[in-house]
């Protein structure tokens, strides 16, 4: 039979357990791991075959930093065929560390590539420390080698308009780095393919109304930083 002073009590019980391990965490200290990447893209040209690239510690304590790389889907997976080393190294307070991203030799790279490399720190403090790992991901860029790279890639876009809908391509051997949203010319109408970027081939398609004159959209940097301007470019019919 079900006894309400009991569940009281239970209530009661499970309370004060919940206290005591707030004040147990609350009294344990805790290490944030904070480090800075060289860039917030790593490029590495597959005529050189290796990218150098600098890690710093930016917390007072030492932290452990693991690397990897990963495939995007829906091009070349090419993640396998990239060596990371050291895959876990260790960098002490306020120092820097290098880490090599290698290509392997006789890697086929028909176009520029498009990966993500994640960089996980965490403390590596004394025992009784609870430890806070910080994750960043960022974009990765594998050159074809001799790929003479454009400053200006979504000059390469090519966007047609068949009834209601919208086909971007990129025609270009360059990502063509963007923000996922842009405005259909003259209707001023927001709309976007919902990535930051458009690989060498890729297709998007949008539903639109209306006959679209141009997109307006908002190029990011060879390092996905927002470009000052915004460009247009024109649809086809």
């Amino acid at each position: 039979m079900f006894n309400p002073f009991y569940a009281v009590q239970q209530t009661k019980r499970h309370a004060g357990k919940v206290i005591f391990a707030l004040a147990t965490l609350l009294a344990t200290p805790v290490v944030h791991a904070s480090f800075q990447l060289e860039t917030m893209t790593v490029i590495l040209d597959a005529g050189d075959g290796r990218k150098v690239f600098s890690v710093k510690n930016m917390s007072k304590e030492p932290i452990l930093l693991s690397t990897q790389v990963e495939d995007i889907p829906g091009d070349q997976p090419i993640a396998k065929d990239i060596l990371v080393s050291p895959p876990i190294i260790r960098i002490e307070p306020e120092e820097s560390q290098q880490i090599n991203f290698v290509l392997k030799k006789g890697t086929a790279v028909p176009h520029e590539l498009l990966l993500k490399a994640s960089f996980q720190g965490v403390g590596a403090a004394k025992q009784n420390v609870t430890k806070m790992p910080i994750r960043q991901e960022v974009a990765m860029l594998v050159i074809p080698e001799g790929m003479v790279e454009s400053q200006k890639p979504w000059e390469n876009m090519s966007v047609k308009q068949t009834g209601n809908q919208l086909t971007l391509t990129n025609k270009g051997q360059q990502v063509i780095r963007m923000s996922p949203n842009f405005t259909t010319l003259p209707d001023g109408k927001g709309n976007g393919i919902g990535q930051f970027y458009l690989r060498s081939g890729e297709v998007k398609t949008v539903n639109v109304e209306g006959t679209v004159k141009a997109l307006k959209l908002t190029p990011l940097s060879r390092y996905g930083f927002r470009m000052a301007n915004d460009v247009t470019i024109p649809v086809k019919q």
